[in-house]
């Protein structure tokens, strides 16, 4: 089972992710169906105003603004845009194919977030966890399904990934 390990320094942001973990996983059951909110004929006209709307109700402010910091640093432009947003919750809900099987605190300041996938390759755990990073939920540690990996965090979108063979070993044989 792949996971991601992270810190949990204020219980606000961790609830917080939670509503944005509880969506994702919404979406991915069989029977969902989005919730319309405003005017149909708005919407009609600009298809993605539901998903702009719906990442500004799930995504904090202060989190936006990381996340801004990465689509700044991936595409050169310093402010986050509409289209950000859009792509940015078209990922959360449908591109990244992982199934969520677990959200839990634990040890004292730490949380996990189990995942699987049949998709290999599946994308990747990178903007999932530049996600959890810009909840200020600091990822420390993931398994991706080949390595475990100790994370050095270099700014809030980028990081070092340290494979941690021994640990990587011990893993895989249970």
């Amino acid at each position: 089972m792949l996971y991601i390990k992270f810190e949990i320094k204020n219980h606000k942001n961790f609830m917080a992710f939670r509503a944005l973990y509880n969506h994702m996983l919404a979406i991915r059951t069989k029977n969902y169906k989005a919730k319309e909110d405003g005017d149909e004929i708005d919407d009609f006209i600009d298809e993605d105003k539901q998903k702009i709307k719906l990442f500004d109700k799930l995504i904090p402010e202060d989190t936006s603004g990381v996340l801004g910091n990465y689509f700044s640093f991936n595409n050169a432009k310093s402010i986050l845009m509409n289209e950000d947003k859009v792509s940015y919750i078209n990922y959360l809900e449908y591109g990244f194919e992982v199934n969520l099987d677990l959200l839990e605190r634990c040890e004292i300041g730490g949380g996990i977030v189990k995942i699987s996938t049949g998709n290999y390759p599946f994308g990747g755990l990178e903007r999932f966890m530049i996600t959890l990073k810009a909840f200020k939920l600091a990822p420390f540690e993931y398994f991706d399904g080949f390595n475990l990996c100790a994370i050095n965090w270099v700014s809030d979108v980028e990081y070092d990934a340290n494979i941690l063979s021994e640990k990587t070993k011990e893993y895989l044989i249970k």
